[in-house]
């Protein structure tokens, strides 16, 4: 490979960018109020696009939490344990007694 047909076609394409980006800098300057009119219209469709994009994100996560809520609100068994012991915790200070409350002793 012949690197240095590579760099001059790098170099052209460069020049040629290079024109036409001065070409559009001065077409900027000299038309500034068509240049605000597609700088605002472009900054309108960019900031369209962000709230679109985050709304988006807004609903997904909304359901995702809805959906963790929803399977929260089911016990499933072997999931919650060692209820026997916090029931014969209560018992066992008088607090419930043959299905009466009463007082400790």
């Amino acid at each position: 490979m012949d690197w240095s047909s590579v760099g001059d076609a790098l170099s052209a394409g460069f020049d040629t960018v290079s024109k036409y980006a001065t070409k559009a800098f001065d077409w900027m300057g000299e038309n500034p109020e068509a240049t605000n009119l597609i700088g605002g219209v472009a900054l309108g469709a960019a900031q369209g696009y962000m709230a679109d994009k985050q709304a988006k994100d807004q609903r997904a996560f909304e359901r995702e939490m809805y959906d963790k809520k929803r399977e929260d609100r089911y016990a499933k068994p072997g999931e919650i344990g060692n209820y026997g012991s916090h029931r014969n915790a209560i018992a066992g200070k008088g607090l419930i007694s043959g299905g009466m409350i009463t007082g400790e002793e």
